[in-house]
């Protein structure tokens, strides 16, 4: 018996270790001679007759007839082996498969020559490896030519591909300082018009807005008159760029009980919904990525990981760093290893530090290039230097923002 059969037939045994028919309960059988059940690979029998009297009582308890696994032995897979994000899957053959609970119910022998286990049976942990070529035969009766045998592309999906992997569109500049925009956590919109400025210029100004007039201090005392205008901008403004970014928000104070509002982040999700629908802008994309993820259960919506790739490139087509550094752990944790590099190095480039960081440990691992990491670092510098003033490093040291 070689090593695979032993230890398939260790692995079946009951918990005390004594080969022994399940159905008639004959302990005089060797052990190495009883058939075990090829759905749950924990009962085994002496005889094809004893399996077939015992499958009555067998089929209430056997686990593959509820949880049928994908693949089998022999199959051709790539399963990704433990060791962090940055590394690489493996191709093998299953040439174990086992059924207890759900749990590594697969044992793969890899090309190099290596064991793994597959902790569940699922894409992020095993997938099937599609033939890609078909050989033709000569006379001899060698291959000569290869065919690719790929699916016809989509010209529709390609041209979304190579839109999602051009280079984000660069920040606006403040309409106040002129200087470039930095990451939207140092950017404040103004409720009562809808215009937004650097936290630089904003701390500068806290006393009345420089575009409407409007006394700010007593403008954000006032949660209802907050209310009214967003509600005014929603129904009466004739620019949709505006009422998007009024929706946008409202459903934000909603989602966080703002503005003396009861948190609802339901009514929340309906908003930024309303928002796409009328055109859509990179917050409002991003926010309703997060609903159909880890915010799910409490905006009321299922978790929909199609949904959430949608918008989560939405908003990075639109130049959301974090839009397209969440882009990166998503390819990440699926094995499409190439696809999270490049959403990274573009996220870095936009000037998110996350991104940067995550370069560099990809680059000490070997799965980013000397010249890659130095171009990506170069840009990356070059983006944040553009953000830079006096001014907005005042602000963030009044405010205790991190740099």
């Amino acid at each position: 018996m070689n090593f695979c059969d032993y230890f398939d037939t260790v692995m079946s045994l009951p918990n005390e270790a004594i080969p022994i028919c399940t159905g008639c309960s004959n302990t005089e059988v060797d052990g190495d001679k009883l058939m075990r059940c090829s759905g749950c690979f924990k009962a085994k029998y002496c005889s094809r007759d004893c399996q077939k009297k015992h499958w009555k009582i067998h089929k209430k308890v056997c686990v593959n007839a509820k949880t049928p696994l994908r693949f089998s032995v022999g199959d051709r897979v790539r399963c990704s082996p433990p060791g962090g994000e940055w590394t690489q899957w493996k191709e093998g053959t299953i040439i174990g498969v086992y059924m207890f609970d759900g749990k590594c119910p697969y044992y793969i022998l890899c090309d190099d020559g290596s064991g793994l286990k597959a902790p569940k049976d699922t894409d992020i942990f095993i997938q099937k490896i599609h033939e890609q070529f078909v050989a033709i035969l000569g006379p001899d009766g060698k291959p000569f030519n290869q065919i690719p045998d790929l699916p016809a592309k989509d010209p529709a999906v390609e041209l979304r591909q190579e839109a999602l992997f051009k280079e984000s569109p660069p920040e606006e500049d403040c309409p106040i300082c002129n200087i470039r925009f930095p990451m939207k956590n140092e950017t404040c919109t103004l409720a009562c018009c809808g215009k937004s400025m650097c936290i630089g210029c904003m701390v500068q100004n806290r006393d009345s807005c420089l575009f409407c007039e409007e006394d700010l201090q007593q403008f954000n005392s006032d949660a209802k008159g907050i209310l009214k205008r967003l509600l005014h901008r929603i129904h009466h403004s004739s620019d949709d760029q505006d009422k998007i970014q009024a929706l946008s928000m409202l459903a934000s104070s909603y989602d966080t009980g703002e503005s003396d509002l009861t948190q609802d982040s339901k009514m929340a999700h309906q908003l930024w919904m309303e928002a796409v629908e009328l055109g859509g802008s990179k917050d409002a994309h991003y926010n309703l990525s997060q609903s159909y993820s880890k915010y799910h259960k409490e905006r009321g919506v299922e978790k929909d990981d199609k949904k959430e790739l949608y918008h989560l490139e939405e908003a990075a087509m639109l130049g959301d760093a974090a839009a397209r550094c969440e882009l990166g752990f998503y390819e990440g944790e699926r094995g499409n290893w190439d696809r999270a590099k490049k959403h990274r190095i573009l996220s870095a480039a936009a000037g998110c530090k996350g991104c940067m960081e995550r370069i560099k440990r990809g680059k000490k691992k070997g799965a980013v290039s000397n010249d890659e990491y130095k171009k990506t670092l170069r840009v990356h510098r070059k983006s944040l230097n553009l953000t830079r003033s006096a001014q907005r490093d005042a602000a963030r040291e009044r405010l205790n923002l991190k740099v």
